[in-house]
């Protein structure tokens, strides 16, 4: 999907604050947050990375600028293998307009050579979100790849799936081992846009600063 596309979607269903975290690649996210400046729908700027550990790490920011720089340190830490369409897909490029104007080749779904507690240090070096990607799948996750969430790392919240949060019941507010809960809709297919959501009392603060400021708040609440 392109991030036109994407935007589209997500303010017919009554979205205004989204995140486009491609894995290992952050091209879409930056072009979703340009597009967002002349809309009324906003874009955190975000990528899932996966660690060496093969734990997919959500890292959101404040700016491109800092996603940039992360995006510089992915391309060398990505190991230099080609993708396989016939496997993973064609791994296109849009512009603006929604069109194709690039390939690219270089295979995305494999880890990054760093760790995790590594690729946090850097997120919060550039003044990002570190949070665990769906932790409760057997798959790719924090718990599946390493078998526990320790309460002193330094994450600044961890995601849940679609099913945990509504099987659990989660609100926002709701802790996990000291760490703010969050849940996103995993989109993968068109269908998916607005599926889920999280949605704050009132909407004029849903921002960056206000989803930062949030997390931190719960968190700093749960440690004192």
């Amino acid at each position: 999907m392109s991030p036109s596309f994407i935007l589209k979607e997500a303010m017919g269903k009554g979205l205004n604050l989204i995140s486009i975290t491609d894995h290992n690649a952050i091209e879409h996210s930056i072009l979703a947050c340009e597009i967002s400046w002349q809309e009324k729908i906003k874009v955190i700027p975000g990528v899932e990375l996966t660690s060496r550990e093969e734990v997919h790490l959500l890292a959101y920011f404040d700016n491109i600028v800092a996603l940039k720089k992360l995006g510089k340190l992915i391309e060398e830490l990505l190991p230099d293998l080609e993708n396989k369409p016939e496997f993973f897909g064609y791994q296109v490029i849009y512009d603006k307009g929604g069109e194709i104007v690039q390939l690219d080749n270089r295979l995305r779904q494999v880890a990054l050579d760093i760790s995790i507690e590594q690729l946090v240090e850097e997120i919060h070096r550039l003044k990002g979100l570190a949070i665990p990607a769906h932790i409760d799948k057997d798959r790719f996750s924090l718990i599946s790849q390493l078998g526990f969430l320790d309460k002193q790392a330094s994450f600044d919240a961890v995601e849940v799936s679609k099913y945990s949060w509504y099987k659990n019941r989660y609100n926002l507010g709701d802790v996990l081992s000291g760490f703010p809960i969050i849940c996103g809709s995993d989109t993968h297919h068109p269908d998916d846009i607005g599926m889920f959501f999280m949605k704050v009392e009132n909407d004029k603060l849903v921002n960056w600063h206000f989803f930062k400021k949030y997390l931190n708040n719960i968190k700093n609440e749960n440690y004192c």
